[in-house]
């Protein structure tokens, strides 16, 4: 029997009084357990939180907004988290549809109004294809999520993901990734070897690069696409009973395996470089002979060097499979932003503006 949550006795436990090192005991301890996965159910869409099996009985529900910077109003000052209120506001609609196509572009064949590639994660079902759609997957749903981040070059971003709480994926789910202790090491590594360096590699759409083992479905309102979707994906012939109904070919964000698959494609493709994950600890990833070791955490990679030409391999590796981009200052990692004094060998570390935004949720 898979290991349950006990969420009514601790619905709202605060992290205040939870040591880092009882959440990596219990971290190993779930990772080496032979008990079966469970998988949050909420009727929302949740990225992790501690709830019950029990539809019928579960009552925390988080929601992945929660996570993500929203949009301030800069008339009013609201503070707006929600897609379909945002397109309605004639000051922000243009920008914002523009922005959910773009996106919508880039998880099918793409966006022609921006210019987007698409990653063929998604294709768009036709009456026919809807009618044959295997009998054990359950069609969920899919859930706008904006997100402004001042600090991309497009801050006005929308991902679209899968309701990842309806499907039930036979498969492994666990993906360990680096957690803020591993990362402080790394960079006090990185102040403590003489000559060493840091620096921050991004993966553009990490997550839409992994084939899925078996085909997912997810169904849209048709009427909160952008009329230049709808005319380029011919969604006003193809939808069926006002949904647009997609088939999911590649990971993508809410899919319960996506983090799993994308993990286990970035482990096949950098093993024949020479770089592999340690073994006892998550996240943390190291070349068998360079000087070059990296924290990852989702696709933000923080990379330790010694030699610009160890570091330049570890570059033309990840090229060979993905589009990324490259912060040769090491100044912004996970939403820190780091400030390093080589010659002293200290950092600075700050997250300018967080206590505004949270006094804005």
């Amino acid at each position: 029997m898979p290991t349950t949550p006990n969420w009514s006795r601790i619905p709202f436990a605060s992290p205040n009084v939870i040591s880092q090192e009882a959440v990596n005991l219990l971290t190993n301890k779930l990772y080496h357990s032979d008990n079966d996965a469970w998988t949050p159910n909420t009727n929302n869409f949740i990225s992790s939180s501690p709830t019950s099996t029990d539809q019928a009985t579960a009552n925390y529900k988080a929601d992945v907004e929660h996570f993500c910077a929203p949009v301030v109003h800069q008339d009013t000052g609201e503070t707006i988290t929600n897609y379909k209120k945002l397109i309605k506001d004639p000051l922000y609609r243009e920008v914002w549809m523009t922005a959910f196509g773009k996106e919508f572009g880039n998880l099918a064949q793409g966006d022609e109004k921006t210019n987007t590639k698409g990653t063929n994660t998604v294709f768009v079902m036709s009456h026919d294809k809807i009618s044959n759609i295997p009998k054990d997957r359950v069609v969920t749903y899919g859930r706008i999520v904006i997100d402004y981040r001042p600090q991309k070059s497009d801050p006005n971003r929308v991902r679209i993901t899968a309701g990842g709480n309806l499907i039930t994926y036979p498969g492994e789910l666990t993906t360990r990734t680096a957690d803020l202790t591993t990362s402080k090491i790394l960079w006090n590594s990185v102040l403590s070897t003489s000559d060493a360096k840091y620096m921050c590699v991004d993966i553009s759409s990490f997550y839409l690069t992994a084939p899925l083992d078996r085909y997912e479905y997810m169904r849209m309102p048709l009427d909160i696409s952008p009329p230049h979707t709808i005319e380029q994906y011919d969604l006003a012939n193809k939808a069926k009973n006002g949904f647009v109904y997609l088939k999911i070919r590649r990971s993508m964000y809410g899919l319960p395996q996506s983090g799993v698959l994308a993990n286990k494609l970035l482990r096949k493709r950098l093993k024949p470089h020479g770089y592999h994950k340690c073994p006892n600890t998550p996240g943390l990833w190291k070349h068998e002979t360079r000087p070059v070791a990296f924290t990852l955490v989702v696709d933000d990679f923080g990379v330790k060097y010694d030699g610009k030409n160890h570091a330049d391999h570890l570059i033309q590796a990840l090229k060979g499979h993905y589009k990324i981009s490259e912060d040769w200052t090491g100044s912004l990692y996970c939403g820190i932003n780091f400030k390093w004094n080589y010659e002293k060998r200290y950092l600075d570390i700050s997250m300018p503006g967080y206590v505004k935004k949270q006094l804005q949720k």
